[in-house]
């Protein structure tokens, strides 16, 4: 009752500026930061940040929502709202969290596209030469997700054991090691150049905007938006997909893949598995005949 009396008069953009700063900020890496703050910021309607949280219901909840972009937007939207408000309601600031009585937005999310053997080729011969050579080289050869190989710092390699760290927190299975091979180490190399070219040119410039110890000193805006204008039928995601796709068709062990790219189930690896099996499946069916022709072989 007393912590109700005392924050009775709070508004909804006020408390979801203090619980950003209390309970996320000093906890969250910049990735799901920037995620959250960007809800709040862009994605939650100026008039609900102006009710007093004590009157906001799910009428003005379903409304807001409303105003919102259909899918993931969407989702996240409530399920910020939804974090925001079960805080509030621990603390006794309101009863409930009102957010719970609105339906949940169901999104599912896009299967990922793979790029084609010449898409690939095209791709590759598109970014040499570029500042992003490197860091789309190690995307295609890893399959690390884009906020995983931003992360990346020198201390994380290890040369002698071979191994690289994968410091993710997308799933319990994103802290990884990923093995450093003779063609990551190429492009490692290569990134390593680029980056002390830079700081001879009188600074890192306005693409090192982070710490020295960054491998890839890229803002992760700047890099999907370079992605879509070398490859604009895809997404920077799909780089990943097509590394899991390659792995596939190569004939790595499912559980092997589902590590290396760090899904918290088998099941997520599978399915990109079960596509491209299918496709083989369909291709191998096609050869059939009821009068093969023996003289060709």
């Amino acid at each position: 009752m007393e912590a109700k009396a005392r924050y009775k008069d709070m508004k909804l953009g006020e408390w979801l500026d203090l619980w950003y700063a209390t309970y996320k900020k000093p906890y969250l890496r910049p990735y799901s930061l920037r995620n959250i703050e960007q809800m709040i910021r862009l994605h939650t309607p100026a008039w609900l940040k102006e009710m007093r949280l004590a009157d906001i219901g799910v009428l003005d909840l379903d409304r807001a929502l409303s105003e919102l972009p259909n899918g993931r937007t969407r989702q996240y939207a409530r399920q910020t709202w939804h974090a925001a408000f079960g805080k509030a309601s621990k603390l006794g600031m309101v009863e409930r969290n009102v957010v719970e009585l609105t339906d949940p937005i169901r999104y599912r999310k896009q299967r990922g596209k793979a790029l084609t053997a010449k898409e690939r080729w095209d791709f590759l011969q598109a970014i040499e030469g570029t500042r992003l050579e490197w860091l789309m080289c190690f995307y295609l050869m890893t399959g690390v997700r884009r906020a995983e190989a931003l992360a990346l710092e020198w201390s994380d390699i290890d040369e002698q054991e071979g191994l690289i760290l994968i410091r993710g927190t997308k799933t319990e299975g994103s802290y990884r090691t990923i093995l450093l091979t003779e063609d990551v180490k190429l492009i490692l190399d290569g990134q390593r150049k680029q980056n002390e070219a830079d700081r001879q040119k009188r600074g890192r410039g306005v693409f090192h905007v982070c710490s020295a110890e960054r491998v890839f000193p890229f803002s992760a805006e700047y890099i999907s938006h370079a992605f879509k204008q070398l490859c604009p039928a895809h997404h920077l995601h799909d780089l990943r997909h097509t590394y899991i796709t390659l792995c596939a068709e190569s004939g790595v062990n499912v559980r092997v893949c589902q590590q290396l790219v760090g899904h918290a189930t088998a099941a997520m690896t599978l399915d990109v598995y079960t596509h491209v099996m299918d496709e083989y499946k369909r291709k191998e069916a096609a050869k059939f005949t009821l009068f093969p022709d023996f003289r060709a072989q």
